[in-house]
């Protein structure tokens, strides 16, 4: 099926088409791809602290961007970020969480986890947790209000942060998740939706790509079906039932699209309060692109996503 993108989205598509495809490269030449597309001046208006949170034998760098001109003790988002496991960094999310700390006024806490391959499932899950945890615990340290917070992530950072929510509650984490904020996540690492037949040469996102970053993260199929890896179908109507707000927003061609949606009305069934919108004429990673960020859909998307995180954050 052709998928019908707005100009910008067709350029970048058209342009990317002409390289090897990600899955061809070596995880370290997939990473310095991205980081490339990726380059951009950071924001003068949104500052940076960097810190390390101990996780057994490793130390998660982690960012908190908050806006320069902010003063006090700010309200916290927490965010997990996307690129199969394999990819992603503070560089390459950098002008979204910008984005994010700006429009809401808020801290944004940026765990960066190890990558898979080398590493896999669950550390991905267990480093993010562990400065998660940290910062309910120690958020004064860094100026941050921590009794009540926002989690959000892109693809499968999405997936983390649906997880953050479910360890939260197992782990009896002391915090108040107000809101849940997921850009075309992965819900489903078990099962394909049909979507993955419509979308399975993308635009951008492939089948081959996500069979490639699932496997990386986890190679015993086994693992992919439980709660954390596969909450789609695999978390309890009364696990979900315990989510906070939750707003969805899917890429109008990606084969992520039918777990997002089919995840979005689990949730609405479960009785939470959840709305899911698709982004029509955008790729997969449309909110993060430096090429295609810019677009009109794109800026409202987020303008809405952190409309929703502030008003929930009671900014």
């Amino acid at each position: 099926m052709a998928a019908s993108l707005d100009l910008v989205n067709q350029s970048f598509v058209n342009e990317l088409s002409k390289g090897t495809p990600l899955y061809e490269k070596t995880p370290t030449e997939a990473r310095q791809i991205l980081e490339d597309v990726q380059k951009h001046t950071p924001a003068s208006d949104v500052t940076q602290e960097e810190f390390k949170i101990p996780y057994e034998s490793y130390n998660v760098k982690t960012i908190i961007f908050r806006p320069t001109d902010a003063s006090g003790y700010l309200p916290t988002i927490f965010y997990t970020h996307g690129g199969g496991w394999i990819l992603g960094s503070p560089t390459v999310h950098g002008s979204l969480m910008e984005d994010l700390a700006r429009q809401t006024s808020a801290a944004v806490v940026f765990p960066y986890y190890s990558p898979a391959p080398e590493k896999q499932y669950p550390t991905q899950f267990e480093q993010s947790f562990a400065v998660l945890k940290y910062i309910v615990e120690n958020g004064e340290k860094h100026g941050l209000k921590t009794d009540t917070l926002a989690l959000a992530g892109d693809s499968v950072g999405g997936h983390m942060a649906i997880a953050m929510v479910q360890l939260a509650h197992t782990r009896d984490l002391p915090i108040k998740l107000c809101q849940l904020i997921l850009f075309y996540p992965v819900t489903d690492t078990a099962e394909k939706s049909a979507t993955y037949t419509i979308y399975k040469d993308g635009p951008y996102l492939t089948e081959r790509t996500m069979d490639w970053m699932i496997g990386a993260f986890l190679p015993n199929e086994e693992d992919r079906r439980n709660a954390l890896t596969s909450p789609l179908k695999y978390a309890s109507d009364e696990e979900l039932s315990k989510f906070p707000p939750t707003t969805i927003f899917l890429s109008g061609a990606d084969p992520l699209i039918g777990e997002g949606r089919a995840f979005g009305l689990r949730l609405q069934k479960a009785g939470v309060e959840t709305a899911f919108l698709t982004a029509d004429g955008q790729i997969h990673d449309y909110v993060m692109l430096e090429p295609i960020r810019g677009t009109a859909t794109a800026k409202a998307v987020v303008n809405l996503a952190a409309l929703h995180l502030k008003r929930a954050l009671d900014v």
